[in-house]
C-alpha cells in the first residue's frame, strides 16, 4: 500500500553544494605570521681593564612580553596582534645586547652569561618590564623598560640597581615601523646601563 504522505527528494547538485560550502568553512585559513627583529646599534668607549668578571644572567620577562608584539591601548588595555611576532625573544635581545656592549667597553677581565662563567666576581640581574608599541600618543611610539640590579657575590648590598626606561617614536602608525624604534630604544637603555655599570663595578 502506498503511502500518501509526499516525499521530498533533494536534487544531488544540491547535496553537492552544501557538502563543498561545509567542508570550505570546516578548513581553516591560513594567516601567515611577520617576524621582526631588532637590531640595537651601541656605540661605546673602551675604558681600563679591571681583574674582576662579570656575569649576566638571562633578563628576566613580565608575563605579556613573550614572541607576541604587545600593543597598549588607552585605558590601561593591553593586547597583542595575532599575526605578527618578534623573530627572537625580547629579553634575549636585550640580553645579549648588553652582554656584547659591556664586553666592548674591555672593563672587565671576563662578561660573559653568568651560567658561563666559573665563580664570576659580579652579578647583573634584571627583569623586561615593558616592550610595547604605544598607541596612547601621536605618533606611536616604541617603550621598553627594564630593572637592573649589578652586585658583588662577597657583598648582600646592590653596587649599582635602577629601571631605566626609554621611548622612541615611530616614523609613522605602523606596526611596520616599529623595530627601528625598538632598536633605538634598547641602545638607549643599554648604553645608560652601561655608564652606571662601569662606575659602580670599579
Amino acid at each position: 500500500m502506498r503511502s500518501s504522505e509526499p516525499i521530498f527528494r533533494t536534487p544531488l547538485r544540491t547535496v553537492i553544494l552544501v557538502t563543498v560550502v561545509a567542508a570550505s568553512c570546516a578548513t581553516p585559513r591560513y594567516t601567515p605570521v611577520t617576524r621582526y627583529a631588532i637590531e640595537p646599534a651601541v656605540k661605546v668607549s673602551e675604558a681600563g681593564t679591571l681583574p674582576t668578571t662579570l656575569g649576566v644572567r638571562l633578563l628576566e620577562a613580565a608575563r605579556p612580553y613573550k614572541q607576541k608584539v604587545v600593543h597598549r591601548e588607552s585605558g590601561f588595555v593591553v593586547g597583542n596582534y595575532d599575526s605578527i611576532e618578534w623573530a627572537e625573544l625580547p629579553a634575549d635581545v636585550v640580553t645579549r645586547t648588553l652582554i656584547d656592549a659591556i664586553a666592548a667597553t674591555r672593563r672587565f677581565k671576563d662578561v660573559g652569561n653568568a651560567s658561563n662563567l666559573a665563580n664570576p666576581d659580579l652579578i647583573l640581574t634584571g627583569t623586561l618590564r615593558k616592550f610595547d608599541e604605544v598607541h596612547t600618543a601621536d605618533p606611536w611610539t616604541a617603550e621598553c623598560e627594564v630593572r637592573l640590579e649589578l652586585r658583588d657575590v662577597q657583598q648582600p648590598e646592590a653596587l649599582w640597581a635602577a629601571t631605566l626606561t626609554a621611548t622612541e617614536p615611530l616614523d609613522r602608525n605602523e606596526t611596520s615601523a616599529l623595530p627601528a624604534a625598538m632598536s633605538r630604544a634598547v641602545a638607549k637603555i643599554v648604553k645608560q646601563a652601561i655608564e652606571e655599570i662601569i662606575k659602580a663595578g670599579g
